[in-house]
């Protein structure tokens, strides 16, 4: 369902969605909203298991930290107790502050982590040109740059090699092959504007990638940030 879902749509419902989860102060909301953004990551077919443990670990880290700190750090007794040698002793209060702050960051984290691993940066981009009205050259030259990462890291060990060829050592952090990259990038980012102004590549180009707002996108993003708003309603 998320994939189908209009990037550009997605972007709005997301970011309102995150601002009125920012007004709420209840850890309820936070746990149901980081609940559906896993229902999302799980029902999305783009969601790379890989890649989703690797975020998840840390962020989770982080949010258990705020949890404690909460908790057990939540008052000045605390810290009073803390400075004097002696153990505090957390009550249910600071239970729930601890709750609210580590819910907290680890929502924001997977409205940010459903956002990123379930949109296409193709139909993103695509959407963006289409229905945000984005400059044709500027959302040409974000696709060409996420092109380039890739290849970033192929060309500076491609300089590496070539330095060491000729027998010029080369240290852990030496700047020669980064040069030597910026030089190449630069000359290859060159030679793909050219290409592009041969192929036609403007304002009067017809896109292949056709990307339209339906009813279910229209549900998305007035129905996200509603929710969030409800349920920090209701609970308050």
């Amino acid at each position: 369902m998320i994939d189908s879902i209009n990037p550009t749509v997605k972007t709005i419902g997301t970011l309102i969605g995150t601002l009125i989860l920012g007004f709420t102060f209840q850890w309820q909301v936070n746990i149901i909203v980081a609940l559906l953004c896993v229902l999302f990551l799980v029902t999305s077919k783009r969601t790379n298991p890989t890649t989703l443990l690797k975020i998840m670990v840390p962020i989770t880290l982080i949010s258990l930290s705020y949890f404690f700190t909460g908790w057990i750090f939540s008052s000045e007794q605390a810290l009073f107790a803390l400075a004097n040698n002696s153990v505090p002793s957390p009550s249910g209060k600071d239970f729930v502050n601890g709750l609210n702050l580590g819910t907290r960051i680890f929502s924001f984290a997977m409205l940010g982590i459903s956002y990123s691993l379930t949109t296409d940066p193709h139909e993103l981009i695509a959407s963006f040109i289409q229905q945000a009205r984005m400059p044709m050259k500027l959302g040409y030259a974000i696709l060409a740059a996420i092109n380039l990462t890739s290849l970033i890291q192929r060309e500076r060990e491609n300089s590496k090699l070539a330095l060491q060829v000729r027998n010029i050592p080369v240290k852990p952090f030496d700047t020669k092959p980064v040069f030597t990259m910026m030089i190449r990038m630069v000359r290859w980012s060159e030679h793909l504007s050219l290409a592009m102004e041969s192929k036609g590549f403007s304002e009067d180009r017809v896109m292949q990638m056709q990307m339209t707002i339906k009813t279910r996108d229209i549900l998305f993003a007035v129905g996200l940030p509603m929710l969030i708003a409800v349920l920090g309603f209701a609970i308050f």
